[in-house]
């Protein structure tokens, strides 16, 4: 922390920033910033604040001018209020701006008289839809289902599928016109969910090697190297190797698909998003851009991939330009949209090229009270690859600010699944019925289907066509209209607040939270390294859940199969707000919930893993 009398001067310096003064803890790394600095940021404790301040001390002590100064976020919204908060705070006009549109302005100038026009999103599936189309060919035509081609691309489209489905139309990719079967199969619903399924998977990989300048070849090749050899144990072994078969089978599937798509980029002579960072990496690093800039400064650091990260690097090594990083390791939660929380874990490391780097911490929040402080902090430190944070709040009073749904009679004893559903609705609609009058309200999925109980079983329902265009999610009760009730996932909630959060998502299973569903595994192979803690960016996932509440965090628990992390809360982490609450017994070696049983033979009762067939523990009932 540089001295007190260093601090207030900056605080003189700079003067209210949005209405307050800032704190000793934004103005450190303000004051002591280095050339590569990163501020570790909370939930609530003011980032952005942070940054605005930087920029107003960058301009007010002359250390830089404006056109000298970039500020880079992750969405357009973000970016665009960033520059109106950082225009009204000093009068001047910085460049602030997403990583695409920095990109875009690159590549636009390496290319001076050459017009490049942006692909959006309808050009891949386009490409990729008609080309899967003239691939398989006409189903009724038998002349078709002769040619050899034709055919060897019909039987990698079956393979990726599953057996049922790949048995019941193996004809379809025979030669022999006389095994072709009666049956369109493009009319069968379950072949054609599946052929849905295979295409936007082909679509996220080529989008994902699009990013990261990878061919065709390429993929084949990182397939390759991962061979059984590479693998520890006999039930690693076989896994890597039927991967690796299905890997080799999606290459085959997706690489006609790549080529038609690369086809309609280079006739059109434009670039994506997905291709447009490293392109511009490309051409500063070959000399056809100078940067202007001599300070760049990220928001939401956590959220950098590989190739931002390259970006950046290129524009330090050509202008050696300083870094200021704000983020949250804590809140890192799109792996699968390519960002690795490794490069906020090892920014040290990562940067030390331009000298010792600095870190600063910023642990005082306005959001939320102690209570949930605690608790949420204690979850998500859980894993020990994360930095140690101890978060505090500016409002020290006792607080309650966490409470557990879960219907009535909270005895465990709950029946069937919908009679389960109905009561949490039930439990969900009551609780909203008291909440203060004009309150605001997030109901927080994992995925979108976690409402569908609630929808079933309440009468919450969307408002009016019209009033929800501007406002998706939006959800009404009729008895308290007052209510500004909205229902978002999680990764979708990440940034926003509201006075009270229902987390709806606590079941365990495949689909539930944490989530067991698995990648492609040739996605897999794509993306950053995943972490050796189990279900490391599904804990930070909860994490963000449980600190989007201002006033109060309600945990609508599914008795039926509670979550692990269910379980882990009551356990270890907040056990006084499960009190009179009964789970099922817990599962010693998955951590899933048990269930009551009955033997086939003598109907003598046992507990069995509702993980089953993944976990087969059982035992004795009491």
């Amino acid at each position: 922390m540089p001295p007190k009398a260093k601090l207030d001067a900056a605080r003189a310096t700079i003067g209210p920033v949005e209405g307050h003064d800032l704190s000793d803890e934004q103005l450190a790394p303000i004051v002591g910033a280095g050339r590569s600095t990163l501020v570790l940021a909370g939930a609530g404790t003011g980032k952005t604040t942070t940054i605005n301040g930087h920029v107003a001390w960058l301009l007010a002590t002359g250390r830089a001018k404006p056109e000298e100064i970039l500020v880079l976020s992750f969405t357009k919204s973000s970016a665009d209020e960033m520059s109106a908060r950082i225009r009204k705070q000093t009068g001047a006009g910085i460049r602030a701006c997403t990583f695409h549109s920095l990109g875009l302005d690159i590549c636009r100038r390496a290319n001076p008289g050459n017009p490049l026009r942006v692909a959006d999103e309808t050009t891949l599936t386009e490409a990729v839809r008609q080309t899967f189309s003239d691939r398989i060919g006409s189903a009724a035509n038998s002349a078709t289902a002769a040619d050899p081609a034709t055919a060897r691309y019909r039987k990698t489209v079956l393979a990726l599928m599953p057996k049922p489905i790949a048995g019941k139309y193996r004809a379809w990719a025979s030669p022999n016109p006389a095994a072709f079967p009666a049956s369109n199969p493009l009319e069968d619903p379950a072949f054609a969910q599946c052929a849905d399924h295979l295409l936007a998977a082909a679509r996220t990989i080529i989008l994902h090697m699009r990013a990261n300048a990878l061919t065709v070849a390429d993929l084949r090749r990182l397939n390759r190297d991962r061979t059984p050899r590479n693998a520890q144990t006999a039930a690693a072994v076989k896994t890597t190797a039927a991967d690796a078969s299905r890997n080799a089978r999606m290459i085959d599937f997706l690489a006609p698909l790549h080529e038609a798509y690369q086809r309609r980029l280079d006739a059109d002579h434009a670039v994506d998003f997905a291709g447009m960072i490293t392109e511009a990496t490309r051409h500063v690093r070959e000399g056809r851009y100078a940067s202007p800039f001599r300070f760049i400064l990220i928001d939401e650091y956590q959220d950098m991939s590989r190739p931002r990260y390259e970006l950046i690097r290129a524009l330090r090594e050509q202008t050696d330009c300083s870094l200021f990083a704000v983020g949250d390791d804590w809140q890192s939660i799109y792996r699968f949209a390519g960002s690795d929380v490794s490069l906020i874990l090892d920014f040290d490391r990562l940067w030390r090229d331009w000298g010792p780097t600095r870190m600063f911490q910023i642990t005082a929040t306005r959001r939320f009270r102690t209570s949930l402080i605690e608790a949420s902090g204690a979850f998500v430190m859980a894993d020990p690859d994360l930095y140690v944070k101890h978060l505090h709040s500016l409002n020290p009073k006792a607080d309650h600010s966490i409470k557990v749904l879960c219907g009535r009679g909270n005895d465990g004893d709950t029946g069937n699944a919908a009679n389960e559903d109905r009561a949490r609705a039930e439990a969900v609609v009551a609780q909203l019925a008291k909440l203060p009058k004009n309150a605001t309200v997030m109901l927080l999925g994992r995925y979108a289907s976690d409402l569908d109980p609630l929808l079933a079983h309440s009468p919450l329902r969307p408002p009016q066509a019209q009033q929800t265009q501007s406002r998706p999610g939006r959800l009404a009760l009729p008895d308290r209209p007052d209510l500004d009730i909205t229902f978002m996932t999680v990764h979708k909630s990440k940034g926003l607040q509201r006075d009270f959060v229902f987390l709806l998502a606590t079941s365990g299973g495949p689909h539930g939270f944490p989530s067991a569903i698995a990648d492609e595994p040739l996605l897999d192979l794509l993306l950053p390294a995943a972490e050796p803690f189990p279900y490391a960016e599904e804990r930070r996932l909860f994490y963000v859940a449980m600190t989007r509440c201002v006033k109060k965090l309600f945990i609508v628990v599914d008795r039926r199969r509670p979550s692990r992390f269910v379980y882990e809360l009551r356990d270890s982490i907040c056990p006084n707000v499960f009190r009179g609450v009964k789970l099922p017994p817990r599962c010693p070696d998955c951590g899933e919930a048990l269930v009551l049983r009955a033997s086939g033979t003598d109907q003598r009762q046992f507990y069995g893993c509702t993980n089953w067939p993944l976990c087969a523990y059982t035992c004795a009932a009491a």
